[in-house]
C-alpha cells in the first residue's frame, strides 16, 4: 500500500466478522448472541438478516483489542423465526463498510 498518492483513493474498510455466542444451532426458548467486529472508530454496528429491511442497529460498540472494536446484539429466547442468515456491516463516518460472511442460525426443537 502506497500512500504517497496525491489523487488518494478512500482507503477500503475491511470487512467485518460475525460470530455467535454460544453457538449457531440453539434449541428453542435459549438465547443467542450475535458478536459483530470491525476496526477501531466504528460509530454504528448492524445485524442485518436476510432481508436488508430487517435489522437492527446499536452505537454501543466496545473496544475489543487496541486494534478491534465490537458489538453484540442479544436474543434472549429464540423461536424458529429467529433461524437464518444473518450478517453484520458496520458505519465507519464517512462510510458503511461491505457486509460481513452471512452467518447461519439453527434454531431445534428442544428434547421433551
Amino acid at each position: 500500500h502506497m500512500h504517497h498518492h496525491h489523487h488518494h483513493q478512500e482507503e477500503d474498510l475491511p470487512r467485518p466478522s460475525i460470530s455467535a455466542e454460544p453457538g449457531t444451532v440453539i434449541p428453542l426458548g435459549s438465547h443467542v448472541t450475535f458478536v459483530c467486529r470491525g476496526p477501531v472508530g466504528v460509530q454504528t454496528f448492524r445485524l442485518e438478516r436476510e432481508s436488508r429491511s430487517t435489522y437492527n442497529d446499536t452505537e454501543d460498540v466496545s473496544q475489543a483489542s487496541p486494534s478491534e472494536s465490537e458489538a453484540r446484539f442479544r436474543i434472549d429466547s429464540v423461536s424458529e423465526g429467529n433461524a437464518g442468515p444473518y450478517r453484520c456491516i458496520y458505519y465507519k463516518p464517512p462510510k458503511w463498510s461491505e457486509q460481513s460472511d452471512y452467518l447461519e442460525l439453527l434454531v431445534k426443537e428442544a428434547a421433551a
